[in-house]
């Protein structure tokens, strides 16, 4: 039987993504990811099985299918009337508008939990996490009350949560596109992201890489610093955006060797001098839980900063600029740079 989502959520073309790894599925593409939709809402290209097609709907968001005549079994206000093949449903909230359903403090699992629920699906696997758009994702795997199998993955993103969720005819038939959908999740892209350059930022300690904006300037006399404008390599005070990054051991950094991400970013906003409450945001970086947070760090400097803990080392990404303006519409950008930080394959 199919349900629906909140009553609450608003239409938004979205999605996000990085590959989806779950025990006892296909690791097989059996999908051409060919198709383009561009989410402007949300500032992002997601590219879709060739041979689908999609529908927006006013109330529960966009549905993908590879049969236009589900669309109609997915969209009316008749339960009993299911997609006789494969349907993916896209679908977001404004945070705000969810409080209002689970509480004031509303985690991914209180989501997955509500809709899991509201749609009837029995879990069938443990709940796993996986980066989309390097963010934390929450995904869940069952069965409904008609025998259908569902993927369903829940992630948060600045004032929405999200979610994307794919129906299948048997449980069976979900985990033969199980490796495919995580495809479809991680190839996402941001939308008005820079074009990053051949140049990359090295991590030696933890052998990882990351690309940074084409034609932007490292700066010699400090490691880990770019500049957007090279006149900037000659003013204590930048007028372009400024990339900091750094990797140091939690000794150095003057931290417990059993610190936690939580505790690192604790730590960061204190020295910081950021008022609370301070927004954080859960992502994935290099397999290792990460946490973002933004906010103003003096009068005239504001700054987007992700951080997490590899092996011992303290790695940490920042971008800072004039205002919050400048550097929100920067974040695209900061997006697919954290999408190009990787581990260097050994020789």
């Amino acid at each position: 039987m199919k349900r629906r989502f909140l009553s609450v959520l608003a239409l938004l073309l979205l999605m996000i993504g990085t590959p989806l790894v779950i025990a006892a599925q296909d690791s097989k593409s059996v999908w051409k990811l060919t198709e383009d939709l561009r989410g402007t809402d949300l500032g992002l290209d997601i590219k879709y099985p060739v041979g689908w097609t999609y529908q927006a709907t006013e109330g529960s968001g966009i549905y993908l299918a590879e049969d236009k005549a589900d669309f109609k079994p997915i969209t009316d206000d008749d339960p009993t009337t299911i997609a006789k093949g494969l349907t993916i449903q896209l679908i977001g909230t404004k945070t705000v508008e969810l409080m209002s359903v689970l509480g004031d403090k509303v985690t991914l699992d209180d989501l997955a939990d509500y809709v899991v629920k509201s749609r009837g699906v029995t879990e069938k696997e443990p709940r796993v996490d996986v980066p989309v758009m390097t963010r934390r994702a929450r995904i869940v795997l069952g069965v409904d009350q008609a025998d259908q199998g569902w993927i369903l993955a829940f992630w948060h993103q600045g004032e929405y949560y999200m979610g994307a969720f794919l129906t299948a005819p048997s449980y069976d038939e979900t985990l033969k596109v199980a490796f495919s959908f995580g495809q479809m999740l991680g190839i996402i892209t941001p939308l008005d992201a820079l074009p990053l350059g051949d140049g990359a930022m090295n991590f030696s300690k933890t052998q990882s890489v990351m690309s940074y904006p084409d034609g932007w300037v490292l700066n010699p006399d400090k490691p880990g610093t770019i500049y957007e404008l090279e006149s900037d390599l000659k003013i204590d005070t930048p007028e372009g955006l400024t990339i900091r990054t750094t990797e140091v051991t939690l000794e150095g950094a003057k931290l417990d060797k059993d610190t936690t991400v939580s505790h690192l970013v604790d730590n960061i906003i204190a020295s910081l001098g950021l008022k609370e409450p301070v927004e954080r945001e859960e992502f994935i970086l290099l397999g290792q839980p990460a946490i973002t947070i933004r906010g103003q760090v003096s009068e005239k400097q504001y700054a987007i900063a992700t951080q997490t803990i590899v092996d011992g080392y303290v790695l940490q990404i920042a971008v800072i600029g004039p205002d919050e303006e400048t550097v929100t519409k920067f974040e695209p950008t900061f997006i697919s740079m954290l999408q190009s930080w990787h581990v260097e394959k050994s020789s």
